[in-house]
This record gives structure tokens, sequence and C-alpha cells, in this order.
């Protein structure tokens, strides 16, 4: 019986220390953090993320990269930006046709609805595209709004989503 739980308990180690990257909910791998500097496209971020950013600067916005995030329910990697003091979510894809395939599966008309995936954003979603990034903004402030649209042209999809918890829950 010794023998037994012993030869259980290696293989159950064997498996954990194998087991290769995390992965998210939506079964794919988890991501792993950057530790590239922000602004920078190295880390697995690609240029697109910095490219945005510099353009969003150049039309007079203060931009700073705050980390990443899980893109669940979208793929692609994640990357949390701070413009003009309100959150934006850059999602980063290899290729166009990768941010196309996951942009194909928003609904414009209603944001929320993701294929077979719905989602509650907090916010009001507004959804942009091009190159190899999706961008979602899910705040009030018109400046940012427009900024971005200066940026990228008008949203390829927009709606309503849930209140969001507190008047400045989009602050960053």
């Amino acid at each position: 019986m010794a023998r037994l739980t012993t030869l259980l308990l290696l293989a159950f180690v064997a498996t954990a220390c194998g087991s290769g990257p995390a992965a998210s909910p939506s079964g794919q791998p988890s991501p792993a953090p950057s530790t590239a500097p922000p602004g920078s496209s190295s880390g697995g971020v690609p240029g697109d993320v910095a490219a945005f950013g510099g353009a969003l600067r150049a039309a007079g916005a203060t931009v700073t990269e705050l980390g990443t995030f899980d893109p669940d329910p979208l793929g692609g990697r994640g990357v949390r930006l701070c413009v003009s003091g309100q959150l934006v979510n850059v999602y980063t894809f290899d290729t166009e046709q990768d941010r196309q395939a996951e942009a194909d599966r928003i609904d414009p008309d209603d944001p929320g609805n993701l294929g077979t995936v719905m989602v509650s954003w907090a916010g009001k979603p507004r959804f942009w595209q091009r190159d190899r990034i999706l961008v979602l903004y899910l705040g009030e402030d018109p400046a940012v709004e427009a900024g971005i649209s200066g940026v990228l042209g008008q949203p390829f999809a927009r709606g309503e989503g849930r209140p969001p918890p507190g008047p400045d829950s989009n602050a960053c």
C-alpha cells in the first residue's frame, strides 16, 4: 500500500511539474506577464501598442502603459493603457488575420454578443480596429473617445453595457 501511495504521489508531482502554461477559461494558454518596460515592443507585446500610444500622444493625450490583462473572452494579448486618465484596453494579435477573426465575433450593434459568448461590459463598450490591434473603451469621456477615433477612425462596434460600478470606475 505504501509503495502504491508513493507511486501515485510521484506520478502527480511529475504531471504537475510538466504541465506547461496554465490555461485561461477559454482553454488557451494564458499569456506570460510582460517584463518589458512600458511602451516597448519587446516581451511579446507587438509594437502596434507603442504606435497607437504614440499617435494618441501626438494628438495631445497623455498615455501610460499600465501592464497586461487576461484578454478573455477575446483572444490575443491584453495591454491596458491609461489615456488622459481613462482606462483603455488594447488587444494585440500576431497577424491582422487573427485580429480580424476576433473582430468578426463582435456584434457591431451589441458588442456584448461575441458569437456564442455573452459579456456584460461595465460601461458603454466601443471597439476600434487597425493593423494587429483591437481597442475597447468603456468610459464616458468624449475627449478620449474623440482621440481614439482621430487615430483609428470611427468604432466598428458600439452598444450599451451595464452601468459602471461608480462615477469614476474607468479612471486610472
